[in-house]
């Protein structure tokens, strides 16, 4: 009992994404693997853990609910969704707002639509941009981004990789991980997002 205190997280927070681990135990959920990158070294008695979809989350948080709760005693877990949670219709705040009224209080939900939304604000952009040396285009960024909250931003990383001045190809995987390191503490998107 001594020992499992040591090595539980006191949070554990079930997000969406890939469920099943790698063979070798790893996560490979996506959306955990970045919260865990922004969060890891400020909050480390935190675990992001990816489980499964919208629907899925709801179940499998619930039975770990039940279970953990048993045999690690103090362990607290939440779910956090994206704020897509209607199966892709618009979701304003307030629909987030009754949402989270009418859900279990250990339930969380993304004030933007998706983490992407986070991780190609301009805040961001421009310091991944300033430290690798590229230049980042405003202007078509702000013509393109009418609403950093609300807009479906995941499906247009190849033309926010484009204001960001890279003209290569690269994985579209490799270069969230990579703007996610930008997200510190002393952004504006960092804090939003701990709330």
């Amino acid at each position: 009992d001594d020992l499992v205190q040591l090595v539980s997280p006191k949070t554990i927070i079930y997000c969406e994404g890939r469920d099943a681990p790698s063979g070798t135990g790893s996560e490979r959920g996506f959306d955990a693997k970045l919260f865990n990158s922004i969060f890891g070294e400020s909050h480390q008695d935190v675990l992001f853990v990816s489980s499964g979809g919208n629907t899925e989350l709801d179940q499998r948080s619930s039975i770990a609910l039940a279970i953990l709760s048993k045999a690690l005693p103090g362990v607290e877990i939440l779910v956090l969704k994206d704020r897509d949670i209607s199966s892709g219709r618009l979701t304003s705040e307030n629909d987030r707002k009754v949402y989270l009224e009418n859900n279990p209080k250990n339930h969380r939900v993304l004030h933007r639509w998706e983490l992407e939304n986070y991780l190609y604000d301009k805040e961001i952009l421009q310091r991944y941009c300033l430290d690798k040396q590229l230049i980042f285009n405003e202007e078509e960024y702000n013509r393109f981004v009418e609403n950093i909250n609300d807009q479906n931003l995941k499906d247009e990383t190849g033309r926010i990789k484009n204001f960001c001045g890279i003209n290569t190809s690269i994985n579209p995987e490799s270069f969230k991980i990579n703007l996610a390191r930008y997200v510190s503490p002393d952004t504006g998107v960092y804090r939003e997002l701990e709330q």
